[in-house]
């Protein structure tokens, strides 16, 4: 047994600790070694049961997720992994900022569950290999610095990747994919057609940074991939509705047409 891996359910909700039990239970390689319906508990328990895993709920009662794995310091080698299991995905900054290994929204399949279950397997086979502690303390490195390191290329000009550092991996994201950005306080949100990760960046920066003839400013909290724009219509306001080949509708501020039409037009 001893590639089993131990996991522990915390959520306040019944149903939702039923499912989690009932996909678990398909997996030979996956015991259930506790249960817990609020944040206190989890962290009582989780400290005495020790499971490789925590499957952890955001909002609960008497401490919530976040201030439950600050407190089982999740960072620590010896401590679980942690994969918040949530509705809320407004948390996803926060979780990774404590070192969550993974965020899986509500409602998730079994094949969502089953990939995150095979992460931490990976991840935690990784660390029992002989040169782990070499390799956990160049992680942890690489943690403690930037979240997302932008790459450039043909000269440093334009930004064409960005390399991003978040729960166990590396992620590389190509500009030329991304759809739409987001402004998320200090952060943007990368929309591609399959993901949506989150860069340590505020939109100013980021902007600066994009090739003019690729991307343009719409609105003070939106970055849109000029090749994407399929429609634009005036409102009622004076603003503009802009729909993106993927269908999503985004507000343009007044401000901005005169630049975005310029810009189209310099694409011919």
């Amino acid at each position: 047994m001893t590639n089993t891996l131990r996991v522990f359910i915390a959520d306040d909700e019944a149903d939702a600790r039923d499912k989690l039990r009932r996909l678990l239970a398909r997996n030979l390689d996956t015991i259930l070694v506790g249960e817990a319906t609020n944040g206190l508990e989890t962290v009582e328990r989780v400290r005495a049961l020790r499971p490789d895993l925590v499957l952890l709920d955001i909002r609960m009662p008497a401490m919530d997720g976040l201030r439950a794995i600050e407190m089982l310091g999740a960072h620590l080698p010896s401590s679980p992994k942690v994969v918040f299991v949530t509705a809320y995905d407004e948390y996803a900054v926060k979780a990774f900022e404590v070192r969550a290994f993974d965020y899986l929204l509500k409602p998730f399949d079994a094949e969502r569950l089953d990939a995150a279950l095979e992460r931490v397997r990976r991840q935690i086979d990784l660390e029992h290999r002989p040169e782990a502690s070499a390799l956990q303390s160049l992680f942890d490195r690489l943690q403690d610095g930037a979240h997302a390191e932008a790459v450039t290329a043909r000269g440093d000009k334009y930004l064409e990747r960005v390399r991003i550092q978040s729960a166990g991996r590396v992620e590389i994201v190509h500009m030329r994919e991304v759809e739409w950005i987001e402004a998320c306080g200090n952060y943007a949100r990368l929309h591609t057609p399959t993901r949506r990760p989150m860069l340590r960046e505020p939109l100013r920066s980021l902007d600066e940074q994009l090739d003019p003839s690729r991307f343009a400013r719409i609105h003070r909290s939106a970055i849109v991939n000029l090749d994407r724009i399929r429609e634009m219509r005036p409102t009622a306001s004076g603003d503009y509705v802009v729909r993106l080949e993927s269908g999503i509708r985004l507000r343009m501020s007044r401000s901005h047409r005169a630049e975005v039409d310029r810009r189209l037009g310099r694409q011919g």
